[in-house]
């Protein structure tokens, strides 16, 4: 071990973590890992702070070390399964988890884990006998109510039992307490009384909405930052190369609009090895220092190149996506990364999801999204969110041009036999027979949309909100105000 780089590695690791200085915190965290720094308790800090900046595979290194320097074995097998499962390796991570004693790194914590791992994988009944051990464990853990809901899970025992201890004064996070009203939202849905689940909604949404805030001007600041790449800032900064690397497919469009149902089409073909939400785009631009054409100038001027940022993106796919093939991305907000994403890859093609703006507003705050905080925002702001997303549609429309295929979501199911054709095409393969019956592949499926996606192609999504149109205003009202039809 070379002390001297130990000790100028943690000092480079501190002052990068502190600067929120991307590259420096991740070459610092390589002289660690290589030179086996014996520093203790701070492996956690260390990984912790590499899966943030998208370093899985660099994180599970250094949770390796950690336990060859005497972490406790158990501890070690469950944190690496938790990273795997969070880039879509969900089958290591269920092996992985064989090993893992029930109680590690606490009952409930394992019990929810498994169950969610048994989702992700299809496994419809073995999650539920984890989540209903989660439950025996805490009763007012939310998000495990939500868990049974998206299987179909939940029974007319389990809502009364809701209703018995949210009625209660609630002691707990607000989460679980949204997550807790969105679940009976869904189970009163599948009974079809619509009046009952749309006031579970709105509860569900009245707390979320305490922790997330709208803020129109920083969205459409973002947005134009995104609107500012044009033909020619794209081309200026474009990636020419004899080298043929691996190609990503981009799909974009709102949450709740088709993206993971196009993902799941596009995988079932032979030559593409997989899809997911990526989200790389947060790296680049920390990597680069902004996401602006004159931030990439900038870049450039100090000596990076838009090679180095191709080969990141393409590395931390890899991590997510093995193979060699193409691989769908349809990392959420793609529309303000595109600009960058078509330099970086300038032959990949882009599909963008598109659906009716009513059913699409009430998927979106309706749907228990954890991770995403729109589903958190009043209806006037979702809809406001889902104008500043029609703009930058229009933009790259002009911008792209046939580069971009617009697909409706009520055409792709009304039509399902033509619309993979012209998708599989739009993205240089020829269509595939499995393509048709993407439903039966398998896999890790990570997304709000993954019980649906599971079965054929159908328009259970088409109407959605009608049976709620009454007490939709909020959403109406905004609509008609864009002077669009609801």
């Amino acid at each position: 071990m070379n002390i001297e780089a130990v000790k100028r590695a943690v000092a480079g690791f501190r002052e990068a973590r502190q600067r929120g200085d991307r590259l420096p915190l991740i070459d610092s965290a390589r002289v660690l890992i290589s030179e086996r720094a014996p520093i203790g308790d701070q492996w956690p800090n260390l990984w912790s702070e590499l899966v943030t900046w998208g370093e899985m595979d660099l994180a599970i290194s250094a949770i390796e070390e950690w336990g060859r320097q005497g972490g406790p074995r158990d501890q070690v097998a469950y944190e690496k399964a938790v990273i795997l499962a969070q880039v879509g390796r969900t089958n290591e991570a269920a092996v992985l988890m064989r090993q893992v004693p029930d109680n590690v790194p606490d009952p409930l914590a394992n019990a929810h884990f498994r169950g969610a791992l048994c989702s992700n994988l299809d496994q419809p009944d073995r999650a539920e006998k984890h989540f209903r051990d989660a439950i025996a464990i805490q009763p007012r853990f939310g998000r495990v109510w939500v868990a049974l809901a998206d299987l179909g899970r939940l029974t007319g025992d389990d809502a009364a039992q809701i209703l018995r201890d949210y009625t209660q004064p609630f002691v707990g996070e607000d989460l679980d307490l949204a997550a807790a009203h969105s679940a009976l939202g869904s189970y009163y849905h599948s009974l079809k009384d619509f009046e009952r689940a749309f006031e579970h909604y709105r509860k569900s949404h009245e707390v979320s909405a305490q922790s997330y805030h709208y803020d129109p001007a920083e969205n459409r600041e973002s947005a134009r930052i995104s609107a500012s790449w044009n033909r020619a800032s794209i081309a200026q900064h474009s990636v020419i190369s004899d080298e043929r690397p691996r190609q990503p497919i981009f799909v974009a469009g709102l949450p709740r609009s088709g993206t993971t149902l196009v993902s799941q089409i596009l995988s079932a073909h032979s030559a593409v090895d997989g899809g997911a939400e990526l989200g790389l785009s947060r790296q680049l631009e920390a990597t680069v220092g902004g996401f602006a054409p004159h931030d990439f100038e900038r870049f450039v001027a100090g000596g990076g190149t838009p090679e180095s940022l191709r080969d990141i993106y393409l590395r931390l796919a890899a991590e997510r996506i093995p193979g060699s093939g193409k691989f769908v991305d349809k990392s959420l907000n793609h529309g303000r990364a595109l600009g960058p994403l078509s330099a970086l890859f300038p032959d990949s093609p882009v599909v963008w999801m598109r659906r009716d703006p009513l059913d699409n507003a009430w998927s979106i705050y309706r749907t228990w999204l954890p991770r995403n905080v729109i589903s958190g925002w009043a209806p006037a702001d979702i809809v406001d969110h889902m104008s500043v997303e029609d703009e930058l549609f229009d933009h790259w429309s002009k911008v792209l041009g046939d580069r971009m295929l617009a697909v409706s979501y009520a055409d792709l199911v009304a039509d399902p036999d033509r619309w993979i054709d012209r998708i599989t095409r739009h993205c240089g393969l020829e269509p595939e027979e499995a393509q048709l019956r993407f439903h039966e592949q398998g896999g890790s499926v990570l997304t709000a949309s993954a019980q649906q996606v599971r079965r054929p192609i159908n328009r259970a999504g088409i109407g959605v909100a009608e049976p709620y149109r009454e007490m939709l205003g909020e959403f109406t009202d905004a609509l008609a105000r864009q002077g669009r039809e609801a």
